[in-house]
């Protein structure tokens, strides 16, 4: 198939009309596309091959259901934006979270521009990221009951941030520098196969729903909404099958869910 007809399917599985060509498609996509399609370290953990031409994202995200993470689906959308017309920019970006450090770039992102104003459109952050485009402005966007906005902290450095107990704190920061598909091929590589990787020691899976955010961490499962948080604890590969496939819409097999818990359970201290 082409990448029209792709598109094309991606837009029907998302119930979104193409020739909808404004900025109320972009948040749609946006919204749609991180209630439906799961964030997920799955394919890290199980030592998967994880290509990123955008064939192969769609058939891992959209039909196989087996998610992703920032390089797969912020690629996906990235495509998506440029098939679409959107002309989107492709940055990386260093998670920080709040802190004055400098790691590598493992994070991908897309911007877009809507009547003279940027936006960042960014639907692989997991259970912290945004349901929204956010502006690149220090006037914050409302998603729900977060707050999100995009500050230039220095010359030309820009900091993606979320309102957290008053204050806003920065998940993640990048320059506007240009960045090529072999940039994220380093950063992909890193992210899935380095051993002390994140996603390659930890399972992390979640959905961003409109009123609440599902998110999985190892043995910890959580479903946060603005009026509580309620945690419980994996205690065995059934139940972590029962959340994987029936609350994030992850599709995983009995044996993968062992082989998974097998490892979470071996990589957790004490």
């Amino acid at each position: 198939m082409t990448r029209s007809e792709l598109v094309q399917e991606y837009l029907q599985v998302l119930d979104l009309d193409r020739h909808a060509r404004d900025f109320i498609l972009i948040g749609e996509l946006v919204a749609r596309h991180a209630a439906t399609f799961a964030f997920s370290s799955v394919g890290c953990l199980l030592e998967e091959e994880l290509p990123l031409d955008f064939a192969s994202l769609f058939q891992r995200i959209v039909v196989d259901r087996r998610g992703g993470y920032c390089f797969q689906h912020n690629g996906l959308m990235y495509g998506v934006l440029e098939e679409l017309g959107f002309a989107p920019k492709l940055y990386l970006a260093r998670v920080i979270y709040n802190e004055d450090i400098h790691p590598g770039l493992t994070h991908r992102i897309s911007m877009v521009e809507h009547e003279g104003s940027d936006y960042v459109v960014d639907v692989g952050f997991g259970p912290l990221g945004p349901r929204i485009p956010v502006p690149v402005s220090d006037t914050a966007a409302p998603d729900g009951d977060k707050h999100f906005r995009v500050s230039q902290r220095r010359q030309g450095e820009y900091h993606v941030q979320v309102m957290k107990d008053d204050a806003f704190w920065s998940l993640y920061r990048f320059d506007r520098v240009d960045y090529g598909e072999a940039d994220c091929e380093l950063g992909h590589f890193y992210s899935h196969r380095h051993p002390q990787a994140t996603f390659v020691n930890h399972l992390v899976v979640s959905l961003l729903l409109p009123d609440e955010v599902r998110s999985l961490r190892n043995q910890s499962y959580s479903i946060i909404t603005p009026a509580d948080t309620r945690t419980r604890e994996v205690g065995d590969a059934e139940q972590l099958r029962q959340i994987l496939v029936d609350d994030l819409g992850c599709a995983v097999s009995n044996a993968e869910c062992q082989r998974l818990f097998e490892k979470i359970v071996a990589r957790t201290p004490g």
